[in-house]
């Protein structure tokens, strides 16, 4: 037993030195197949038969038109336009706003005898866009019909206002030049005498009541429905001037003079406001008369054939552009397919843009009604889903990848396509041109949809 016993235990120690041998022998031949291509690795124990197949495509059947844009929703925006600008593709767009006003102290008395001296209008400057030189026109009226801030209105809404002009003023928008007046230095603004020309608007303010139509908002917006402004068309390319409503510095100011128990003030002023309380309405309205002939017949007349060719893009409920793979299918006949990454190359043509290209697009799917919803890809962010312009290249990208693996994996799922979208189109008037996926100039920059997919079978 003490002999059988050592033996063992020499036994185990040369099992011992024989295992350790394998070890070193296999990370010997381990050790220089670590330069070999990756793609290689655990060829030994996977059959060639069963290799992953990873694949790439460009040529994916893709369909893009363009189409004029039903509406946008322009109630209470972070700034509010005036102006109007020509197009040479596009056409004409003109910017116009409605406002109510606020009362800056409740129950306000004018006195037994208020005489008017003048009504001042001031906007204070939001930015501008197009031909800062061109000379802007505005028109200045008294609302009649009534507008809630609570309600939900689109740029094609009007509402009733009178027949008097209160100002024909006309300037050239200087969104960067400060205003000095009354010793003062202003920040950015116009001021527009609203009694110029009219001293309706003026006494009719005036003669409100302290009771009732001044003892609060509700009671003033009653008795003044608000002002409409809306520009003068003009023959050169034109600007559009953007306001913050809601600045502090935004008012109108009423000057006059009064007695109280027979004792004259002059030099008197009351402010109303254009705060959140304040409902206000953006109106955009297109012209198409001077259309070039590409955009009026694919956009205006609806030919879609012609997206493949070149389509388009405008903010302000302008132009948006449907995108449609028809087939996804088509690319591969296969069943079991992984898409590592789907993205859509989007290029601009040689055409030039009308005073530089939308910052920002959004990509959006299309419903059956013709509304849409967020694409799950938007959810990871825009620095991964993409839609900023990249003006090295001229040309936007998306990623979709998860869109087009949702419509290759259920072909049962009835798919409408999506709405290329200028982001924040309710205050974003720009414009763009693209290449379609047959361009008729350079046929390198054309539109295209590039997916890298697994073949899992």
């Amino acid at each position: 037993m003490i002999f059988m016993t050592r033996l063992l235990k020499v036994n185990k120690t040369g099992l011992y030195l024989i295992a350790a041998s394998f070890v070193l022998v296999a990370i010997t031949l381990i050790l220089p197949s670590c330069a070999k291509d990756p793609g290689k690795i655990g060829t030994i124990l996977q059959p060639g038969s069963s290799f992953l197949k990873v694949r790439y495509t460009d040529t994916t059947s893709v369909v893009a038109y363009s189409v004029i844009d039903d509406s946008v929703r322009t109630d209470e925006l972070t700034r509010n336009a005036i102006g109007y600008v020509n197009d040479p593709v596009f056409g004409a767009t003109k910017a116009s706003f409605y406002t109510q006003f606020v009362l800056s102290t409740n129950g306000h008395n004018f006195g037994d005898t208020p005489q008017l001296d003048s009504l001042v209008l001031q906007l204070v400057y939001s930015g501008a866009y197009a031909d800062t030189n061109t000379s802007l026109t505005l028109h200045t009226y008294q609302m009649t019909g009534d507008i809630y801030v609570d309600s939900a209105y689109y740029n094609r809404r009007t509402f009733a206002v009178g027949e008097n002009d209160f100002s024909n003023y006309s300037f050239q928008p200087r969104p960067n030049d400060s205003v000095y007046f009354d010793g003062d230095t202003l920040p950015p603004l116009i001021r527009i005498n609203l009694s110029k020309y009219s001293t309706q608007l003026g006494e009719y303010l005036l003669a409100a009541d302290s009771a009732n139509d001044m003892i609060d908002n509700e009671g003033f917006l009653e008795y003044f429905k608000g002002l409409y402004l809306t520009p003068s068309a003009v023959a050169s390319a034109g600007a559009l001037a953007y306001f913050n409503l809601i600045s502090s510095g935004t008012r109108l100011t009423l000057y006059y003079s009064t007695t109280v128990n027979d004792t004259i003030y002059d030099s008197l002023q009351y402010n109303y406001f254009i705060s959140t309380s304040a409902a206000r309405v953006g109106h955009y309205d297109h012209f198409y008369d001077n259309v070039s002939s590409d955009f009026r017949s694919q956009v205006v007349d609806g030919d879609t054939t012609l997206g493949n060719h070149k389509f388009y893009i405008q903010g302000f409920a302008g132009v948006k552009t449907i995108i449609k793979v028809p087939n996804p299918k088509s690319w591969t006949n296969l069943v079991n397919v992984a898409v590592n990454e789907a993205k859509l190359i989007l290029p601009g043509g040689d055409n030039p843009q009308f005073y530089g290209a939308p910052s920002q697009l959004v990509l959006v799917q299309r419903l059956a009604d013709g509304s849409y919803e967020v694409l799950s890809d938007y959810n990871a962010g825009i620095s991964y889903f993409g839609g900023t312009y990249i003006s090295s290249s001229n040309r936007y990208e998306f990623r979709i990848t998860r869109y087009i693996q949702s419509i290759i994996s259920d072909s049962t799922t009835a798919n409408y396509g999506l709405y290329l979208l200028v982001n924040a189109g309710s205050v974003n008037p720009e414009s763009f041109i693209f290449n379609g996926i047959q361009p008729n100039a350079d046929s390198t920059a054309r539109m295209k949809l590039e997916i890298l997919y697994t073949d899992l079978d």
